[in-house]
């Protein structure tokens, strides 16, 4: 009988806590420092440039201070957090779970309280700089919550009469409002309050879903990411439905990858499934197509080690069914629009008009699918300059965008690896929604926005995080993630440069 080697945890038992971090200090560590100082120093250079450079249209002193504070608590904190959770190794991974929790959670109250005051001293209301988006959806909400007390539950007939559109795209967020509209009196703060609960519950998902195709250094580097990174905090403090669409999205691909991956496969876990698809066409009708077809395609092409030909052929009816049957038309619609887009150059029809509108940019023109595509992982670049009133969030978060900028180098790293070693048939349900996506993205008129980047972003971190612990296997990857801020420095200059003198500023 083979004697077997004790575990990591069995090896610990017993072992002091301080003699455990100095074994820890010595061990090759997940989050280097070369990771924190390349990131931090560039951003720092690239805002003092570009404000030295356009000192007359300079971003305002709070705008600076939140990207900041933003790069500092994602790369500076994100260090020490991982240190604690490589500590932690010896403990249980619920412990971590709650930890983690704690960790978004926190961040994202203090956001909320922050923003909701300052938009309420500074503009007299809880929405601020927001656009219309925000309002339409506080007043429908507002009208749904009349719909219920009068038991009056036509949701999309009455919708679609007080809107005059019926696209149910907007029409779940609507009536979600509506129901904590109903049960709060119209309170806003716990509308934003609950955002935080869905975001922290998110981070936890995407821990859970990492683990299971990454394993669990890449899980923990995965969930921090997601738990830091500011700009999932900003649409926490936001009346607007991307927090909400996240946690859906994320937890329809966390759910249908735990059942493609289980021995069993039962009705159970199969028709909550296609519910929380269900949900998303409300939200978002085009990424409830994306969810449902990179799970048919998922199903289908999945290396045989993880999803049987049984499993494949019942997933494949279910969500087939779904599309056909619950979807109907509004699939066949949105899909005509989107091919409809692609011919019709609504995407470039669409920045010619911004090159054209007050304010606009002369060099939006030039702007299309072929210049977003190699960029989509990456975009948008970080806004570092005022040209005019306006454009708040997107000042706001440059921080957040500029994080985005250096993680999208492992993200593409990642995907690479992957396509040469054939493990991509492994991680093929988070592989496809995400790609699949993006494509749609590419092709519309939004792949610049990074408002429209939000459902995918926690995938690509968890793509980022297993690139990171790829690069830190070989240390040709060190000197490339060199090369790769020097780009992002010279980008985020350009990007700026391209924003003032596409309005003759420059």
């Amino acid at each position: 009988m083979t004697q077997q080697i004790p575990t990591y945890n069995q090896q610990q038992r017993g072992i002091p806590i301080p003699l455990q971090r100095r074994m820890q200090a010595k061990a090759p560590s997940i989050w280097p420092k070369w990771l924190t100082q390349y990131a931090v120093g560039v951003y720092l250079a690239a805002l003092a440039i570009v404000t030295i450079m356009y000192s007359s249209y300079s971003l305002p002193w709070y705008y600076m201070l939140s990207g900041i504070v933003a790069v500092m608590v994602f790369f500076l904190y994100g260090s020490a957090v991982v240190k604690s959770a490589a500590i932690d190794k010896i403990h249980k991974a619920k412990n971590f779970e709650k930890r983690i929790f704690l960790i978004a959670f926190v961040p994202r109250l203090i956001w909320v309280i922050l923003i909701y005051t300052i938009f309420m001293q500074t503009y007299g209301d809880a929405f601020g700089f927001e656009n219309a988006d925000a309002p339409y959806y506080h007043d429908l909400g507002k009208y749904v919550a009349t719909l219920i007390s009068k038991g009056n539950f036509h949701f999309y007939e009455e919708i679609s009469k007080w809107s005059g559109n019926d696209d149910v795209s907007d029409m779940g967020y609507g009536i979600y409002i509506g129901f904590v509209y109903w049960m709060t009196e119209n309170s806003i703060i716990v509308v934003r309050l609950l955002k935080c609960l869905w975001s922290s519950i998110t981070v936890v998902l995407i821990y859970r879903l990492a683990k299971r195709n990454f394993g669990e250094q890449t899980a923990r580097i995965a969930a921090i990411f997601c738990a830091l990174w500011p700009n999932f905090w900003y649409y926490c403090g936001a009346h607007l439905k991307e927090t909400e669409m996240v946690f859906l999205a994320v937890l329809f691909v966390e759910q249908s990858d735990q059942m493609l991956r289980s021995k069993q496969l039962t009705a159970w876990k199969v028709i909550p499934i296609l519910l929380i698809a269900g949900a998303i066409f409300t939200f978002r009708t085009p990424l409830g197509l994306v969810a449902l077809l990179a799970l048919i395609f998922s199903a289908a092409m999945s290396s045989t080690r993880v999803v049987s030909w049984g499993k494949r052929i019942v997933v494949g009816f279910f969500a087939v069914a779904l599309i056909g049957i619950v979807a109907g038309n509004r699939i066949e619609e949105k899909s005509r629009q989107l091919f409809d887009a692609v011919e019709s150059r609504q995407q470039e029809n669409n920045m010619e008009w911004r090159s054209r509108r007050e304010h606009g940019n002369a060099f939006a023109k030039y702007a299309g699918s072929a210049v977003f595509a190699p960029m989509i992982f990456t975009i948008p670049f970080p806004t570092m300059v005022r040209p005019y009133e306006g454009q708040e969030a997107q000042q706001l978060n440059h921080g957040g965008n500029f994080i985005k900028n250096i993680l999208s180098g492992f993200t593409l790293l990642a995907l690479v690896i992957l396509l040469l070693s054939g493990k991509w048939r492994e991680h093929l349900l988070p592989l496809s929604f995400m790609l699949g996506y993006l494509v749609v993205l590419v092709f519309s008129s939004f792949a610049q926005s990074e408002r429209f980047h939000q459902p995918i972003m926690p995938f690509e971190l968890i793509f980022a995080a297993y690139g990171l612990s790829i690069a830190l296997s070989h240390k040709r990857y060190k000197r490339w993630y060199m090369y790769w801020c020097a780009l992002m420095f010279v980008a985020a200059i350009a990007w700026n440069w391209f924003k003032m003198a596409g309005r003759g500023l420059a």
